[in-house]
């Protein structure tokens, strides 16, 4: 599904998603239960750092853990705090089990039939270039290949077992577990050391029955035409169901297909559809738009904008085709935004993630000329041109006038502000107006960000409030930082909620209230001027928060990516 993000996958693990099993190279599970038994009685780390630089583990081949020398799987500096024992085992030994996009193996055959194998590193208009599991560059010019294809085998191997005793892999695991990220004070404010819970936390309530559960959830909206009715949409099904609240607790309660997509939108791991907007005047127009995937771009995909109708009662779609409005290029499956939605001035605002590899190598979300690592705004109420849709007066980049620097003389008219690296859900300040972005994070940190027109936020020239690369830094640039960012020990894949308005007596009146979808931490912060004042901990979620909504009285609700809708009940909780 969703973002998001970062991960450990050539250890085969996903940080923000649920993910798809493999049939390539299963290994014996004798072996596997026996070294896994080890590693849970536990071993000695001072020796397991020697297994990891020796020869026969070949962990060094694919991976670091100190500076930042890209190799083909993923830096492991902070692991440890990313994963516990038992998952670090199942990564170890079982390496095709569970493969993360971010480092998963791409297979490139050649017009001349050669076969080459690695995990993607940067594309241009010109080359692939692939990373071995030597670590080792691979430059294929694009008109010497005749097929991509993505690979269910990791680069990583199996038969570890051929090479390391049960005893050194527990030793290996022991090691891996105590690499975590340096906690030192924080140098920002903005940052803090620790997010502690609230002495009394608020509680979440299954919003329907047990058996009324949904398939890998992603967005719920109050419906605009009935109190008491939501809709939900299916990631993976490409379902949007109506929900029916009865007046007697759960057992009235009625579901709905409101409309299937699957004939349109591809599914898969991280495929579907994501995200569902109502017209601001939907009561008239009938007209509603989503935010799904297609594949036509070889074996990777591209977000699609499109509006759709209901009938004329308003409680089914109206059937045939959707319409699109615009497709978002990308070269590889990763980093797709995600979110749409109209804000108080109309406008339909839509969420684009940096689109991949990792790190952004290309510079996406620094480059005007593509719309990737922005935040997009357009008019769905006219048309322009040769565009389904119309460009506002007012977007930033909309006119062209001579004298400008070179990175703003192409700049896409549509985008409202840019570097951010995956913006999966965003929301606005029902009493002031602002945009709050929750920006999924790249290799050390997470973000919570204010964003207004025009803003560049800085990706990939900042991770947080530190430094990632100077590749892309302009002179004379301003980079906006985030409102707060935070650390691995905390989460590792953040999810934007909402300004919390309903009830102005409630010590949560005007707290950003968002979450974590591996951690299900729930958090809670007020700011003044985007610097944080307070930030703390005020519930755990049963299951991965992947969303939030809020219902018709401004209360707040939880989209629980295992199948549950919930409410988060806040009258008993104080923030404090």
């Amino acid at each position: 599904m969703i973002r998001r993000f970062a991960a450990l996958s050539c250890l085969g693990l996903l940080l923000v998603l649920p993910v798809r099993s493999l049939q390539a190279q299963q290994p014996d599970p004798e072996i596997v239960a026996r070294y896994r038994a080890a590693a849970l009685r536990g071993g000695e780390a001072e020796r397991g750092a020697v297994v990891y630089k020796s020869k026969e583990a070949a962990c060094t081949k694919c991976h670091t853990v100190e500076g930042r020398e890209r190799k083909a799987g993923p830096s492991l500096k902070t692991v440890g705090d990313k994963f516990t024992i038992e998952q670090l085992v199942t990564a170890v030994l079982e390496p095709s089990a569970r493969i993360h996009p971010d480092h998963a193996t791409t297979t490139i055959t050649t017009v001349a039939g050669k076969v080459i194998n690695g995990v993607l590193f940067s594309r241009s208009r010109e080359e692939i270039e692939l990373l071995d599991v030597e670590g080792k560059s691979v430059r294929i010019p694009l008109k010497e290949i005749e097929a991509e294809q993505p690979s269910n085998t990791s680069l990583m191997p199996v038969g570890l077992n051929k090479t390391v005793s049960a005893e050194q892999f527990a030793d290996l695991i022991a090691f891996l577990s105590t690499l975590r990220q340096n906690l030192g004070k924080s140098a920002w404010p903005g940052m803090p050391d620790e997010m502690p819970m609230v002495a009394r936390p608020a509680r979440l309530e299954r919003l329907h029955s047990e058996e009324m559960r949904f398939d890998h959830p992603v967005c719920v909206i109050a419906s605009p035409r009935a109190a008491g009715e939501f809709f939900i949409v299916e990631q993976k099904t490409r379902h949007i169901w109506r929900l029916q609240k009865g007046s007697d607790g759960l057992s009235n309660d009625r579901k709905e297909l409101f409309v299937d997509l699957s004939a349109e939108a591809s599914t898969g791991q991280f495929e579907g559809v994501v995200c569902l907007a109502f017209h601001p005047d939907f009561k008239r127009n009938r007209k509603y738009y989503v935010n799904y995937h297609v594949r036509n771009q070889g074996s990777h995909f591209s977000p699609i904008i499109a509006v759709r109708h209901a009938t004329a009662d308003l409680q089914n779609d109206a059937g045939g085709k959707s319409r699109r409005l615009l497709q978002i290029p990308q070269d590889t499956d990763l980093h797709w935004g995600g979110m749409i939605a109209f804000g108080p001035d109309g406008y339909l605002y839509i969420g684009a993630g940096d689109a991949g590899p990792q790190d952004d190598p290309e510079g996406n979300s620094q480059n005007l000329s593509l719309l990737p690592g922005s935040i997009l705004r357009i008019d769905v109420n006219r048309t322009e041109g040769d565009l389904q849709y119309a460009i506002p007066s007012d977007n930033p980049f909309r006119e062209k006038s001579g004298g400008l620097p070179e990175h703003l003389k192409n700049a896409r008219p549509e985008i409202w502000a840019y570097g951010v690296r995956m913006p999966w859900r965003f929301s606005w300040d029902s009493a002031t107006g602002d945009l709050w972005v929750g920006d999924i994070g790249q290799t050390l940190f997470e973000q919570v960000r204010i964003v207004r027109l025009g803003e560049n936020h800085g990706w990939n020239v900042y991770e947080g409030f530190a430094e990632f690369s100077d590749r892309y830094r302009r002179e004379g640039e301003t980079y906006i930082p985030p409102v707060l960012s935070y650390r691995r020990k905390d989460g590792v894949s953040v999810t934007g909620g909402y300004v919390y308005r309903a009830k102005k007596d409630s010590s949560y009146y005007g707290a950003f209230i968002f979450g974590d979808f591996e951690s299900k931490r729930i958090w809670a912060m007020k700011q003044k001027d985007r610097k944080l004042i307070k930030v703390r901990q005020i519930a755990s979620c049963p299951e991965k928060p992947c969303s939030f909504g809020i219902d018709e009285n401004g209360e707040l609700l939880v989209v629980g990516y295992e199948g549950s809708i919930y409410r988060l009940l806040l009258d008993d909780s104080v923030f404090e």
